[in-house]
């Protein structure tokens, strides 16, 4: 199978299972979240947080070094044991801190709530170095699959204990239930099981690979969703629910628009890092493709926030609609930041990788702690405004991606900014028309057809040959001899 052609199955395959996991995750997020308090759900988005954030970091870089590194025992042993090392160390760190943090935020049951999720630290390194097999192989059907398994699983579960009355429980469980399962599924389809310790060498090159990635993995999940945790300081937990409700929107629009995609990167430019020409083809073209698709998703969401945050979870999160709105205007920044990673990470660059994850964490950090004060909705505006920031400050580690000047692939992302912006205040001015006389349905059916119709006017005004070279590519990609245009 040829390197596109694998590139675009497993992107299919991780699109189809995004949006199979996030439609049925939602479901379940709809029957719980008018089951479960406000303030319930801002103790376990402040707990997930804490707990995600540690994981991430035990987790960065074992699986990519396994990735990068293809058929490597050796490498993967010394992955598996540094990473469950550091798991060890930070699951007893956070049993220690939780009962303070708890009283920090005037929480009590954040404690409890802390230590449980914990728990999913340990779960997690049995986890990253079979998926990292798997990706290695191109097997995203099976990772999706799986991925798939576990958000049924955990939310059946969750479901049981929220009938029953146990709310702030059954958001806990969901967690634990979903990545054990995937664990032990990743390890059975990948045929690994836990190595024996390998010689310190091994395990002291793991931890040299994999602290700079560490690193970046933190800052990674601070920019994603740790920055709740400064939110929390900022505003009452009852306001970090309502927050935490319109940022996970966010998270999923970027999970649904970007995710699929990214996930092939680090493979793919594994693939092409000896191949100067055409790694720069590769990335103008995922470039150009994964910055009309993401953007028109981040348009057509954005524009009908209210009617969809209120049909989903109920009146009484209308308060989260104007905060994703805004907050989904993230995705251009997102979108140039997938391409870093996986890029740099490629080229044995980890150090780097951490550096620019740094600057990228470092600008929403400053925004949400100096925003939130203000309100939820100047926040939201804030963390999507440094995203001009973001795009300057990642131009050289696109450069060194590529090698050679990065704004080719900046550039891309001219037009469909424009006709993002275009379709938000087209639909925007159209549902201050209509919408007193038509109901929320007909409000979100309406909005989206004006966005999605506006925003691709104005890109077949600005620039026809992209949509017709983004299709031709999408077309090869699943033909039996594809060709790889570059965009242009």
């Amino acid at each position: 199978m040829s390197l596109q052609r694998g590139a675009a199955r497993s992107t299919a395959w991780n699109l189809l299972t995004v949006l199979g996991e996030r439609s049925f995750g939602f479901a379940i997020l709809v029957v719980l979240l008018r089951h479960v308090s406000v303030q319930d759900v801002g103790i376990v988005a402040l707990a997930s947080a804490i707990s995600e954030l540690a994981r991430m970091v035990t987790a960065g870089g074992a699986g990519e070094q396994v990735v990068a590194s293809p058929g490597d025992r050796t490498v993967e042993a010394g992955a598996f044991w540094a990473q469950m090392l550091l798991a060890l160390v930070v699951t007893g760190l956070l049993f220690a801190i939780a009962g303070p943090i708890a009283r920090y935020y005037q929480a009590s049951a954040l404690g409890w709530v802390m230590r449980a999720l914990s728990l999913n630290i340990l779960l997690g390194a049995f986890l990253i170095v079979p998926a990292a097999r798997l990706a290695q192989a191109f097997r995203f059907r099976a990772l999706s699959l799986m991925s798939l398994g576990s958000t049924m699983l955990g939310g059946a579960v969750a479901l049981e204990l929220v009938f029953h009355g146990y709310g702030l429980a059954a958001l806990v469980v969901q967690r634990m239930v979903g990545i054990g399962f995937y664990s032990v599924a990743a390890s059975i389809a990948a045929r690994w099981h836990p190595p024996r310790p390998p010689r310190w060498d091994a395990l002291a090159a793991a931890l040299r690979f994999n602290l700079p990635m560490m690193g970046a993995a933190f800052v990674d999940y601070l920019a994603h969703t740790g920055y709740v945790v400064l939110v929390g300081m900022r505003v009452p937990v009852f306001a970090v629910g309502q927050f935490r409700i319109a940022q996970r929107l966010a998270e999923v629009l970027q999970e649904l628009a970007i995710l699929p995609a990214s996930k092939v990167f680090l493979p793919v430019f594994v693939a092409v890092r000896d191949d100067q020409e055409r790694r720069y083809a590769v990335a103008s073209a995922l470039m150009d493709t994964l910055a009309i698709l993401s953007l028109a998703a981040a348009a057509v969401s954005g524009a009908v926030a209210h009617p969809l945050v209120v049909l989903m979870f109920g009146a009484r999160w209308a308060s989260a609609a104007p905060v994703f709105a805004a907050l989904s205007l993230i995705v251009p920044a997102s979108t140039i930041y997938a391409f870093v990673k996986p890029m740099l990470t490629a080229l044995r660059r980890p150090g780097l990788v951490s550096i620019f994850a740094a600057l990228n964490a470092g600008t929403i950090g400053l925004a949400a702690w100096f925003a939130a004060p203000y309100g939820l909705v100047p926040l939201a505006w804030a963390l999507s405004a440094r995203g001009l920031v973001v795009a300057l400050l990642l131009l050289p580690a696109l450069s060194i991606g590529i090698g050679q000047s990065g704004w080719p692939l900046l550039r891309l992302m001219g037009a469909p900014i424009t006709a993002l912006v275009a379709a938000r205040l087209a639909t925007a001015a159209f549902l201050h028309a209509v919408a007193p006389g038509i109901g929320l349905l007909s409000q979100l059916v309406l909005g989206a057809s004006v966005a999605g119709a506006v925003f691709l006017l104005v890109l077949m005004a600005l620039a026809p040959w992209r949509l017709i070279g983004m299709a031709r590519r999408l077309a090869s990609a699943f033909r039996r001899s594809p060709v790889l245009t570059i965009a242009g």
